[in-house]
């Protein structure tokens, strides 16, 4: 028996060796992947990691990689350590230094004063101002404050200086049915804190320290954003808003799950596609422009791939520069790049660099669903037409017009099945649903995206200088209401919810997905089906993690229990209106037999027992430690187990 499984040992080693060799274009894209999943790491630690820890690694490391400078195999294995290593440092520092430049410690009642650096309204139409430069009378403060409004005066706006009593909660529990983590949020946006106003705000005035490039930025934004909502119906704005300056702020709750059940989420975050589409129509439109001068003497491509590299870098100014336009600027820019240097334009090796650009500049994002999913999405596309995609285009060119208008809805179709199966695992992780007609939705709104709407925004978006927007955006916002009415219809099928409720998956078990999907994507060799056992089990922790049926703050004020549809219901208990509306979707409790109360408390099936500021599991009080959620079966699980990560300070 040993000397069979040694014998079994050493053909595997002989396998994976000479896989190894043969796969040194892979082995460049894995380097980036490394540095990734470094950073990841990072965030996955339940204590914030020491520096000297991170210090004594490195040397580590780079002692290791000088004792095995002339072992090939080693040399290589050791690199992707280090890179790894790498990614977790460059993010340990990322967080020393945000953490360095925001206010801990505030008085949850503080005097505020200072800039409005944006004003937006949330999905009830309540108006917010983040707030910068600001102090408390006293001190200069650091970081940001977003504050919410009681109502919002006739003289604010972007660029005035206000001061206001504002209250300032010391803690955000999360939501049990979404892996977002709201404080991480906040500290990587340089938030210090959020509240609401609890006085009316004075308008001051304010010394004028703000840089002029950030300045001119913002007015622009804030110019958008007026002719949008002045010349558009709410539901149309708010959508326009996301398209053009990233602003989802002004989507309602409802319109907003319409999309997410149709599978069009995706539609309303500015990414690759909307870049893309953006950068491929003042391409073609430049260059038919120059045709009729230059056509025959110069190669066109070239002032039209700089021509679509300058209007795609103004769009990502004013897009708000998140996680995910930074990601799509990135790959835009290296395919036009790919365009003036005669390059392949989309690669694997592409991908990888756009994976370590993003990670660099922005390491928090890498654990973000819009880089997660996004990535997931065009690693499988690129993987998908590098080992398909010559056959298609044969055979496509062999069809005839009608033939070509199948393919194009076959092409659609498949598209949006690929990446769909791709960012189904991390729609499940962060947001615990599936959406059962994605490929449906994507086949009816994608004609009218890249024909209608996409086009038109590209056209508001050139007459915004010369002061044709309010007649622009008509066009923009007529595309956008025949979406909205597709959004409508799909999400009323039947069984278009189906999907919600999906158990809370774990950590590990979505990390050994992700490995099992870049394994099966990104190695050449048939040793890449090894992939296909990763995947599987990360999809098994779904079945290892339970779904909350009853949740809890951590001072006992607001509850909420699962009703007979599996859906979180508040409980009449609800002081925290945050959180309620996080949990839930909404401030009201709902009337449900699964609950019964009484003036002084409330029972959910017999088993918990609960009222203002108390509760009990089976008969036994329950201390409140932070705040959670109860699972009937698997008991009690902490939102906040005693950790000190930077952002929970």
């Amino acid at each position: 028996m040993r000397w069979w499984l040694r014998k079994q040992f050493l053909r595997l080693k002989l396998y994976a060796s000479e896989n190894y060799y043969n796969e040194a274009e892979s082995l460049i894209v894995w380097y980036a992947v490394c540095f990734a999943l470094g950073a990841a790491f990072y965030f996955a630690l339940p204590l914030e990691l020491p520096v000297w820890a991170v210090v004594v690694f490195l040397e580590l490391i780079l002692l290791l990689l000088y004792l095995t400078r002339t072992e090939r195999e080693k040399f290589k294995l050791w690199t992707f350590i280090l890179l790894f290593a790498l990614g977790l440092s460059i993010t340990k520092a990322d967080s020393m230094y945000r953490a360095a430049h925001l206010e801990n410690n505030l008085p949850e009642i503080t005097y505020l004063r200072g800039k409005v650096k944006e004003l937006d309204y949330n999905s009830n139409n309540r108006p917010r101002i983040l707030l910068t430069d600001a102090d408390n009378f006293e001190r200069k403060l650091k970081g940001d404050f977003r504050i919410s409004l009681i109502y919002a005066e006739d003289w604010l706006k972007a660029g005035a200086c206000v001061e206001m009593v504002a209250k300032l909660p010391k803690r955000f529990t999360p939501n049990p049915l979404s892996n977002y983590n709201f404080e991480r949020t906040n500290f990587y946006k340089g938030i210090s804190a959020g509240g609401y106003s609890i006085a009316p705000l004075f308008e001051v005035d304010c010394e004028e320290n703000t840089p002029a490039a950030a300045e001119t930025i913002s007015r622009i934004r804030n110019y958008i954003k007026e002719t949008i909502t002045q010349h558009t119906d709410p539901e149309q704005g708010g959508i326009i808003k996301a398209l053009t300056i990233g602003d989802k702020s002004s989507i309602a709750e409802e319109q907003s799950a319409n999309y997410r059940t149709a599978g069009l989420a995706h539609f309303l975050a500015i990414s690759g596609m909307h870049m893309g589409m953006i950068a491929l129509l003042v391409f073609f439109l430049f260059r038919a422009l120059l045709f009729p001068v230059g056509a025959g003497r110069y190669d066109l491509r070239k002032p039209a791939a700089i021509t679509a590299l300058a209007f795609t870098f103004a769009y990502f100014l004013i897009s708000g520069q998140s996680v995910s336009c930074i990601r799509a600027f990135v790959m835009t820019s290296l395919v036009l790049l790919g365009v003036l240097l005669n390059r392949r334009a989309i690669s694997l090796r592409l991908w990888a660099f756009a994976v370590l650009v993003v990670s660099v500049i922005t390491p928090s994002a890498v654990v973000s669903p819009g880089f997660l999913m996004s990535f997931a999405a065009v690693l499988g596309l690129v993987t998908f037409y590098e080992q398909f995609g010559s056959r298609l285009r044969h055979w496509l060119s062999q069809q005839s017009i009608a033939g070509k208008v199948g393919a194009y809805l076959v092409g659609v179709l498949v598209t949006d099945l690929v990446a769909s199966l791709m960012t189904l695992p991390y729609s499940m992780y962060y947001f615990h649903q599936i959406s059962v007609y994605t490929s449906l939705g994507n086949l009816l709104a994608a004609p009218v995206i890249a024909f209608w709407v996409m086009p038109a925004l590209l056209v508001f978006l050139i007459s915004l200088p010369f002061g044709f927007g309010e007649y622009a955006v008509k066009p923009l916002a007529a595309g956008v209401d025949v979406i909205n009415h597709i959004t409508v219809w799909v999400s009323s099928l039947p069984a278009a919810q189906s999907g919600e409720g999906v158990g809370a998956m774990p950590d590990w078990s979505i990390f050994v997905l992700t490995l099992g999907l870049l394994w099966l994507c990104i190695w050449q060799s048939r040793w890449r089906r090894w992939g296909w056992l990763g995947i599987a089990a990360g999809l098994a922790g779904l079945y290892l993690a339970p779904a909350p049926d009853f949740v809890f703050d951590e001072t006992g004020t607001t509850y909420a229990y699962k009703n007979a549809a599996g859906k979180l219901n508040l409980s009449p208990y609800h002081k925290n209106r945050f959180l309620s509306k996080m949990w839930t979707g909404t401030n009201k409790p709902a009337e449900d037999e699964t609950l019964k109360c009484t003036k002084q408390s409330c029972i959910y099936k017999d088993r918990i027992e609960f009222g203002k500021g108390w509760l009990k599991l089976d008969g036994k009080e329950i201390a409140f430690k932070s705040g959670g959620y109860i699972n009937l079966k698997n008991g009690i699980r902490y939102y906040r187990p005693e950790q000190s990560r930077s952002w929970n300070k």
